[in-house]
């Protein structure tokens, strides 16, 4: 039977906004207090009674404590000889097949950065060339979010099929300037070759993509590179430069790393020959800035960026979205019981559509990976339901005819669904363990 402890008369929900994945341009995530390595075992099935439980009844906001989900035994092997061939999943889940005309050309790229896209430019470019070049953004994480495994995986292939010559930018050079890192290039290489790992398992179409380290351009372009990266700063007031962290922590200190790292982006953005970037929401003030400096040298051809959206915080209260906070979002080495457990404490209030994290996950992940949303119900509350559209799910979670907690216990498990396989790659796959072999070497949880 399910709860309604969030339909009270009177009760108003808010939700600070807030993006997951970074507040400003160095990327300073959410990460867990330590690197997961995802070929330990997930539980079997039959230990998840409390969590589908608290899944069912928990009708909305976070609960106020976690001790109330049982430690579980990590010594059990699962069945994997079933899991789904994930990038059979990842290929099939672009719906729009493109075949080459102007129209579906346009609109499948336009939908991967929905309304951010200058129509103008894009319509123009896609005229003038059949094969444009894409460059696509990567800043190698120990912990890669949800948003950069299906999200980027599911815009990669369709930049893929739409007939564009994809590269994916490995941005390890960054790595000077990155105090988590410690400024060890060969260690944020490894992070980077894990991370291609990851994509690799979630079924992006890797063998029609070529895969660039930034060091590696810098080293060979650095006439055009550096010069160019000075005259950016030189053009930009610190006043802009701070705006491109958005909202900061008043008590962390600017260094003077941090003061020159956006030029560094907007150079890497400009001196490539590049036609479409693909960069996340966090980039988006980078490349504003690019655009910007080409209006003031005057320079005719300015980039065009396709964000796409990062999925915001699970949880509801500003004081608990520490960036270490473990619960604050999907990371894509999760496992079952890791998935429960967040979900169980995710914002989800009854008939609340804005704002609402979970429905943000099955708008942008699962509806687009799987093509459909199962709810799961006994009879007397409505009974099992298929959803194939965002706007039904909305316009029956709205009414109250679907309840939080049937959308939690469906969302876990289409999570663990999409990323089951991702855990049978890197327990069978020898790369795949030697990556992680790799991250748990180099990096030092701070």
């Amino acid at each position: 039977m399910l709860a309604r402890a969030f339909a009270l008369v009177g009760k108003v929900w808010k939700r600070t906004p807030n993006m997951s994945a970074s507040t400003s341009p160095r990327r300073r995530s959410h990460l867990p207090p330590q690197p997961r390595h995802l070929y330990h075992t997930p539980a079997q099935r039959d230990i998840f009674s409390v969590e589908q439980q608290l899944l069912q009844s928990n009708s909305g906001g976070a609960l106020p404590r976690l001790d109330c989900i049982s430690k579980q035994n990590w010594s059990k092997q699962p069945n994997t000889g079933n899991m789904e061939n994930s990038a059979h999943a990842a290929l099939d889940s672009i719906r729009d097949t493109v075949e080459g005309s102007f129209d579906q050309r346009f609109a499948t790229l336009k939908s991967i950065g929905e309304d951010r896209v200058n129509d103008d430019e894009l319509e123009l470019l896609l005229k003038k060339k059949s094969a444009p070049i894409c460059y696509v953004w990567c800043d190698p994480s120990p912990w890669m979010h949800i948003s950069e495994g299906i999200i980027k995986t599911l815009c990669v292939n369709k930049m893929v099929r739409s007939g564009c010559k994809v590269k994916i930018i490995m941005t390890d050079w960054f790595a000077r300037i990155n105090h988590n890192i410690g400024g060890n290039l060969n260690k944020m290489q490894t992070i980077g070759l894990y991370n291609i790992e990851m994509w690799k398992a979630a079924g992006m179409a890797l063998d029609r993509v070529e895969l660039v380290w930034l060091s590696d351009e810098i080293n060979r372009h650095a006439d055009e590179y550096w010069p160019l990266a000075m005259d950016i700063s030189r053009k930009t007031t610190v006043h802009r430069i701070k705006r491109c962290y958005g909202r900061r922590d008043p008590f962390e200190e600017f260094t003077a790393a941090d003061i020159f790292y956006p030029s560094l982006q907007c150079a890497t953005i400009l001196f490539q020959k590049v036609d479409i970037w693909l960069l996340g929401m966090d980039q988006h003030e980078a490349n504003l800035l690019a655009r910007e400096y080409c209006k003031h040298i005057k320079r005719r051809n300015k980039p065009i960026a396709l964000s796409h959206n990062i999925l915001p915080n699970l949880l509801q209260y500003p004081e608990e979205e520490h960036r270490r906070n473990p619960l604050l979002a999907i990371y894509m080495e999760d496992n079952e019981v890791d998935i429960s457990r967040k979900i169980i404490h995710a914002f989800c209030p009854p008939k609340l559509v804005e704002g609402n994290p979970c429905l943000e996950y099955i708008k942008y992940i699962i509806l687009p990976w799987l093509g459909k949303f199962e709810v799961v119900r006994k009879k007397e509350d409505g009974g099992d339901k298929m959803f194939l559209s965002m706007e039904e799910l909305t316009t029956d979670y709205a009414s109250g005819a679907l309840q939080p907690g049937d959308v939690k216990l469906a969302l876990a498990n289409s999570l663990s669904k999409i990323l089951q396989p991702v855990h049978g790659h890197f327990k069978s796959n020898s790369e795949a363990k030697n990556a992680v072999e790799g991250v748990k070497e180099y990096y030092i949880a701070k």
